[in-house]
């Protein structure tokens, strides 16, 4: 098995669907020889700012000396990008190679046919990144959870601490109705005596969350709100001095939940270097989120996905950034909120210049003519694109230098951005650019490095 056919097994398994347990996952595991043991977890939930949690706190061991393992869905451009490793003395996240997702995914699918177990990708997927961590033995792995928490495939580890990153309603249809029950689910990762960080700010769902981490027995950290909370002494504020290259106010309460997670790590004999927290969390670089990828005219591509995440990319945009007028494109996914992400991002926005909706390339994708019926309730300038290339050449004949694009709406969205300038001659590049903006000043972003 090569490369290509690897993944291409792996994309077979989509199948499946989404089939949330634990019971295909641990047999799997079973018959890999249990390779997600023996080596030290941190877990991250929550709806909105696991990645960027994970990537800050994934900065502070690296910049503590240790080999971190990050493992994170969806990927963008390549599969490789899930499963990642810094060397010794380096900060770099070096993706998994491909010869080793062959290889791996060779053993995987053996046991998948000779056992007739119906996994899914993400089980799969899981189960890859755990062989291939078992192997290089990093000093920590940082977890994702894909969806939900409690019955996700990564809920098979005892971890050294658990976080529980801000969360807000989404994928009811499988997690529950109420903010109650997303909670409920997301704090299935808690383990019993285990330390868990929230960076929950809705009082339903912290509440819910502590009390099931009282039942197990495990320590309680809450990043403090601004105007205090007896919880914790760490605040969002804490960060505010700190040059954060990831942008928006919601990044200071990612960042906070890495510190306090690392203060945890520290309290258990783990060696933080204390005086680099600064250093990790300035060099921090997650792509998608809020990214700058041009000037002349400002071009930002984010992954926000829901109404809680086109809430706060809207604080970015007007709070960030320095432009004139904005232009504002957006594809969105059949089964998000819609009309509450419609809401968010253009009511009452008085520098909107156009809105383009558009669609990216998956049968998920929600008609951009329906989103023009209710974008046209807001009385905004407004058209379809039926493709995301088209889209972004509608959007640069409308800008002037000034303006400001933002390319938003999904993850899938920004990946077809990123691929689109990477294969294209435009003088606009996807270029892993990390602006370094102190989050809340109006600054524009760094001119981003050519590829």
């Amino acid at each position: 098995m090569n490369y290509e056919s690897s993944i291409a097994y792996l994309e077979g398994l989509q199948q499946f669907g989404i089939q949330l347990g634990l019971k295909r996952v641990i047999r799997l595991l079973e018959l890999m020889g249990n390779p997600h043991k023996n080596l030290k977890y941190i877990h991250v939930a929550g709806t909105n700012g696991k990645g960027s949690t994970v990537a800050f706190l994934a900065s502070i061991l690296k910049h503590s000396g240790y080999r971190v393992g990050v493992y994170t869905s969806p990927h963008l451009i390549r599969f490789n990008e899930r499963i990642t490793l810094n060397e010794t003395a380096s900060l770099a996240n070096n993706q998994i190679p491909d010869k080793d997702i062959a290889r791996l995914t060779g053993q995987i699918s053996g046991h998948i046919e000779s056992s007739g177990l119906q996994v899914t990708y993400f089980e799969a997927t899981t189960v890859l990144a755990f062989a291939y961590f078992a192997e290089k033995k990093p000093d920590f792995v940082i977890l994702e959870v894909g969806l939900g928490g409690r019955l996700d495939a990564t809920n098979v580890i005892i971890p050294q601490v658990s976080i529980i990153t801000n969360i807000s309603l989404e994928h009811t249809a499988v997690l529950g109705n109420t903010i109650e029950e997303i909670a409920t689910e997301k704090a299935g990762i808690i383990k019993q005596g285990i330390p868990v960080v929230c960076g929950v700010m809705d009082e339903k769902a912290l509440l819910t969350i502590k009390n099931i981490a009282e039942e197990r027995s495990a320590p309680f950290y809450v990043v403090a709100e601004e105007e205090g909370d007896k919880t914790s002494d760490t605040k969002p504020s804490d960060c505010k001095p700190i040059q954060l290259s990831l942008m928006g106010a919601h990044q200071l309460q990612n960042a906070a939940c890495a510190v306090l997670a690392a203060r945890i790590l520290a309290e258990q004999g783990i060696n933080i270097n204390q005086a680099e927290i600064p250093n990790a969390l300035s060099s921090t670089h997650w792509p998608g989120r809020l990214q700058v990828i041009g000037q002349k005219p400002l071009m930002v591509v984010d992954g926000a996905h829901n109404p809680a995440g086109a809430k706060v990319l809207r604080q970015a945009i007007d709070e960030c950034f320095t432009y004139d007028q904005l232009i504002l494109v957006l594809g969105i996914l059949d089964d998000k909120d819609q009309t509450a992400m419609l809401g968010e991002l253009i009511a009452d926005n008085q520098r909107l210049k156009l809105l383009i909706l558009t669609k990216p390339e998956t049968s998920r994708a929600f008609p951009p003519d329906k989103l023009l019926e209710e974008a046209n309730k807001y009385r905004v300038p407004a058209m379809v694109c039926d493709d995301i290339p088209t889209a972004i050449t509608q959007t640069i004949k409308a800008a002037n230098d000034n303006d400001m694009i933002c390319l938003a709406g999904s993850l899938y969205v920004v990946a077809e951005v990123l691929l689109w300038f990477s294969n294209s001659n435009c003088s606009i590049t996807c270029g892993c650019c990390k602006p370094q903006l102190t989050t809340g000043k109006r600054l524009q972003g760094k001119e981003p490095q050519r590829v």
